[in-house]
């Protein structure tokens, strides 16, 4: 599939109403393979800290990668999406894994009262509508020691060489507000401490995007979200493509992207 043939990133709050389900599944199957999200994936492994046997939940688990590598380390997940879509192609690829499913929402789990000795969600607080109450909901289906880790971006540390740097700097800021929590990277301190959960720590790192699909992609997600915004009209959009465009060819393109994981304990 090409470049522009994906779709703004905000539609991932509610993948099942795009009518592209087989698009996210795509998508999302390239972006775990990048090598920056293999090895976050991995250190979130390591921050949970998970004992053999010990029950995890992967909230918004998507096409079900993390729940697979968690069953592998000899951990107990259950993968929760809000997609029926997206479960249903974690189902297929999880046969014969021991991996459980199920359809809920992060605000309401269908789990009793402290059963989980971990949690994790990866680039999906950015798209909650009440992350204070999904965080609410993990603090209370871990049990008292249980750790939580939360990865995600923040689209306030998408980086661009472009020109004009006026116009570079409102397709930015547009394509930061059209996503529902733009900023969710710089939050999650902030944010888990008011939920009461301690040791809070958060590591960021920002990485350049060198995948040359992904390269692509970037610049015409980002102008195209900045017009949807209002931030900046369609003929500006589209010279400002023009001239990212160039810049691939000459392979003088350059962006980055600011990542962070954040990982806490339940115990107040």
């Amino acid at each position: 599939m090409a470049a522009d043939e994906y779709a703004g990133l905000e539609r991932f709050a509610d993948v099942d109403a795009t009518g592209e389900e087989a698009m996210f599944v795509e998508f999302l199957e390239r972006v775990e393979q990048l090598p920056d999200i293999v090895a976050r994936r991995q250190r979130s492994y390591e921050l949970l800290a998970l004992a053999t046997g010990e029950r995890v939940a992967d909230v918004g688990c998507g096409l079900g990668t993390a729940a697979r590598e968690l069953a592998a380390r000899g951990a107990r997940p259950i993968g929760f999406d809000a997609s029926a879509a997206m479960l249903s192609e974690a189902r297929r690829r999880s046969e014969g894994v021991a991996v459980e499913y199920a359809l809920a929402d992060a605000v309401d789990l269908p789990l009793e009262d402290g059963v989980l000795a971990g949690y994790r969600a990866e680039r999906v607080y950015q798209h909650l509508a009440d992350p204070e109450a999904a965080l609410a909901e993990a603090r209370r289906v871990l049990a008292g020691e249980g750790r939580i880790v939360l990865v995600d971006q923040d689209w306030g540390g998408l980086v661009i060489d472009g020109e004009p740097e006026d116009v570079t700097r409102a397709i930015l800021a547009g394509h930061s507000d059209s996503i529902r929590n733009g900023w969710m990277g710089r939050s999650y301190l902030r944010l888990l401490r008011d939920a009461g959960f301690a040791d809070v720590s958060v590591q960021a790192e920002t990485v350049p995007i060198t995948a040359p699909w992904l390269a692509a992609l970037m610049p015409k997600l980002a102008a195209d979200a900045a017009v949807e915004t209002g931030a900046v009209d369609a003929e500006v959009a589209k010279r400002w493509l023009a001239d990212q465009g160039a810049r691939l060819e000459r392979g003088t393109f350059f962006a980055a992207m600011a990542h962070f994981i954040a990982v806490a304990r339940r115990r107040a």
